[in-house]
């Protein structure tokens, strides 16, 4: 493969998308996004299983599940890696080095959680869990810097985000289909040491991909807000928001720790309605509101200056540091956008809470036998939901790749919001006896080639004769709710992914995509433990309903940002005549 320049004025928008699929920054980003989905599949994928399988309760897994709070944050430590300096140890380069580091100790982690016997030392395995999932956001926030630093053209970046999401998905097949399929018959331990393998193999992606340009050249400058605004300013702000920061993470620590660690009686439900609002607001709301503040208060703009200045005392130089870091990203989204940096924000915020708040009780929800639970075994969770799930979120992925590149950005993002929200009222259909899936299957008659399929996948399991005699219509109803609503979640995902890079500056991309990628996760992480003792009270059907009014939300903001969008084209075209 070639780092070749890509040209950019012949043919379509199509045509030079697929002469950049030659490079191999392509191949790098595939194998790359693989990685990145393993962290997020073993923890809050396989292991809800192995906990579900040992009659822990979707209360404790809900609690248990804020380890992945990570994943909302990780915009916190975003800044470290703006421009990274290698791992000494590890000389390959900046970010590549960094990326080896997280495969690898990532790799190491699976093996110790798979010796740890987590259904007896919850609290042990809350912290490996926890780890874990610092180092797999930690991995996403170089990536996605990586991505948009070595895009070269609007279709590189389209066709990168198209990339990771077929990649993704793909790691989820081996972290999902094969490790259920594998724990079934080989046990659990075995299942996560096969995980760690295909992790640590990701490492030639690092060793593949090119370091971006900027990087290469090290810059002695860079755009900064920081000339524009009084040391007397500064300081505070930064000590402002970190005291803010470090109040977030010691609310949801505690909490985590007194419920999992010491087994204390702290309702969930409380927990969200009291504290979240809290959370949102140190860790988003005070820093963007500051933010802003500085910005106007000083008519601040951005100007090229050094990265280092000789003679400063240490205490300026960790200001200037961190305030680059933290407030130079912030204030130049909010530079750019305006009052609209509020619906950007609101946006991702909402987006994905229909898939992201349940995503830790899905496997209780399809192997538990309560409730109004399914009751199905892990080879029919690993078929339906791991194998042609995938499949599925891989098809809607390519669909939405596909109408981004002919019809635009803005119809898929409208589009996806709808679709992602519409398919929670399949699971709702499951919950309540599925009268509406079996009428859909009569009607257009997949019910028989679906149910002859899974009728010879049931007696290739290791315990047929123990199956319901309808187990053939029971997968068929679950087979095509999970392929219908993963479609819409990859279609949703790619339209995502494509907006957040388009929003983003490249001169920021670690810390304002991470911001932005983070917040898709927050509220639906934060629900999670309320949503838990919830389905312990009342069952699964209102989480789905809930969920579906919810992305109603989404879709709404959607539609005013495709119209600000439109309106932008409309006055640029305009100036320019």
């Amino acid at each position: 493969m070639t780092e070749a320049a890509i040209p950019e004025q012949q043919g379509s928008r199509t045509m030079r998308a697929l002469r950049a699929l030659k490079d191999r920054r392509m191949a790098a980003m595939f194998i790359l996004s693989f990685a990145a989905s393993i962290p997020a599949g073993a923890i809050v994928g396989v292991l809800t299983a192995w906990l579900t399988q040992e009659g822990i309760d979707t209360n404790t897994i809900g609690v248990l599940s804020l380890v992945t709070i990570g994943y909302a944050f990780k915009y916190l430590w975003a800044p470290l890696f703006q421009m990274p300096h290698g791992v000494p140890f590890i000389p390959v380069g900046g970010r590549r080095s960094w990326l080896i580091l997280c495969q690898s100790a990532i790799a190491i982690l699976l093996i110790v959680l798979a010796l740890s016997n987590p259904p007896e030392n919850i609290g042990l395995v809350a912290l490996i869990c926890f780890v874990i999932l610092i180092l797999g956001p930690t991995h996403d926030i170089i990536l996605d810097a990586w991505r948009i630093e070595v895009a070269r053209t609007d279709e590189d970046k389209d066709l990168m985000s198209a990339l990771y999401q077929f990649g993704y998905k793909s790691g989820g097949f081996v972290s999902g289909f094969i490790a259920l399929l594998v724990a079934a018959r080989g046990g659990w331990v075995v299942s996560y040491v096969m995980m760690a393998g295909f992790m640590a193999f990701t490492v030639v992606g690092s060793l593949l991909a090119p370091e971006p340009d900027e990087i290469k050249r090290r810059p002695t400058t860079r755009p900064s807000f920081l000339p524009s605004v009084p040391h007397r300013q500064a300081m505070p702000a930064v000590a402002a928001v970190a005291l803010c920061w470090l109040a977030a993470f010691l609310m949801i620590g505690t909490f985590a720790v007194r419920r999992l660690g010491f087994n204390a009686d702290i309702s969930s439900r409380a927990f969200v309605a009291e504290q979240g609002p809290w959370i949102v607001t140190l860790t988003v709301i005070v820093p963007a509101v500051v933010a802003a503040l500085l910005l106007v208060r000083n008519q601040a703009e951005a100007v090229d200056a050094p990265l280092s200045v000789p003679g400063q005392d240490r205490q300026t130089r960790a200001v200037a540091t961190l305030f680059r870091a933290i407030f130079d990203p912030l204030m130049d989204l909010i530079f750019r956008l305006r009052w609209w940096t509020i619906l950007v924000l609101a946006l991702a915020l909402t987006y994905r809470f229909t898939d992201a708040v349940w995503g830790s009780f899905a496997y209780p929800f399809y192997l538990r036998s309560d409730l109004d639970a399914l009751g199905h075994t892990l080879d029919d969770v690993a078929i339906a939901s791991k194998f042609f799930g995938v499949i599925a979120t891989i098809l809607g992925s390519l669909l939405g790749a596909t109408l981004i590149a002919t019809v635009g950005r803005m119809p898929v993002f409208f589009i996806g919001g709808i679709i992602a929200a519409v398919t929670n009222l399949l699971y709702a259909d499951l919950a309540a006896g599925a009268q509406g899936m079996d009428a859909f299957l009569a009607f257009t008659h997949l019910d028989g080639p679906l149910v002859a399929f899974a009728d010879v996948a049931a007696n290739l399991q290791p315990h047929a004769v123990d199956l319901p005699p309808d187990q053939g219509q029971r997968m068929a109803r679950l087979m095509m709710t999970i392929f219908a609503e993963n479609i819409a979640g990859g279609f949703a995902l790619v339209a995502m992914t494509a907006y957040l890079t388009a929003v983003v500056n490249p001169r920021f991309a670690a810390v304002q995509y991470a911001l932005l990628a983070s917040l898709t996760m927050l509220i639906g992480t934060l629900g999670r433990p309320w949503l838990g003792e919830m389905i312990e009270k009342n069952g699964f059907h209102d989480v789905f309903v809930i969920t579906f009014w919810l992305g109603g939300v989404a879709v709404l903001l959607s539609m005013l940002e495709w119209w600000r969008l439109a309106r932008e084209a409309r006055l640029a075209r305009a100036a320019g005549q």
